[in-house]
């Protein structure tokens, strides 16, 4: 019996070959991606002491990062809480909108079958937000949407590039780090999970091309700038 193993984001293949006493483990970079991604990590300043309120403030940059890098195509911008989700999602409603792509009847009909007065309204300005908390049929309502083409911007929390295959042509990754409770305060993301987000950009048999964007602090720009670049 022969059996390959395959991770996009195991940082160590060799270690792992040695220990199930593989003869091989082959690493590849991005030159043999199948679509083309550029990476981008911008720095939005310093955080300082108060990390909360950094993170809070990223909000304000999304908006001209969507219309700088999107060309008027979907984008997934990925944010570490469920609550981050909904509340950017409410605010590009009223900051961002790409209405010259989108189906307006189509969004009032996805906007009709949503169980929440919040997303309603979100999916009527062609926005949408996906996390582990919604609804099932919500879920599966905005997963359709935004694979049909209807959604400008789609925020959701991690999980979405784990499980549910839904291809974007820009990712933004908002923030490098992530409140993980009042006995360990913010701790930035692991390696693994920031590629998982990246590799949703410019999928295969979708697009010609992706681009992803990572949004962190002035101190951490060069970290994540070598990380994304392999």
């Amino acid at each position: 019996m022969r059996i390959i193993a395959v991770s996009a984001t195991l940082p160590n293949v060799a270690q792992l070959a040695s220990f199930v006493e593989s003869g091989e483990a082959f690493a590849f970079d991005i030159s043999y991606r199948p679509v083309p991604l550029k990476t981008h990590v911008v720095a939005c300043g310093f955080a300082g002491t108060n990390r909360y309120m950094f993170d809070k403030n990223l909000d304000k940059h999304v908006p001209q990062l969507l219309r700088r890098f999107s060309s008027g195509r979907p984008a997934i911008v990925f944010c570490h809480s469920k609550k981050d989700t909904m509340q950017l999602a409410e605010e590009l409603t009223k900051s961002y909108s790409n209405f010259s792509r989108l189906d307006t009847s189509a969004l009032m009909n996805f906007s009709y079958k949503a169980s929440t007065a919040s997303l309603q309204g979100c999916l009527r300005k062609g926005i949408a937000y996906h996390h582990a908390g919604l609804d099932a049929d919500d879920r599966k309502l905005v997963e359709e949407a935004f694979s049909s083409g209807n959604i400008a911007c789609l925020c959701a929390t991690s999980t979405l590039a784990m499980g549910v295959n839904l291809p974007s042509h820009l990712v933004i990754i908002k923030g490098t780090s992530a409140y993980r409770g009042a006995g360990n305060g913010h701790q930035d993301i692991d390696a693994g999970t920031l590629l998982q987000m990246i590799g949703r950009a410019g999928r295969p048999g979708f697009d010609t091309s992706g681009t992803a964007v990572i949004m962190t602090d002035s101190q951490s720009q060069r970290r994540y700038e070598n990380i994304s670049h392999g």
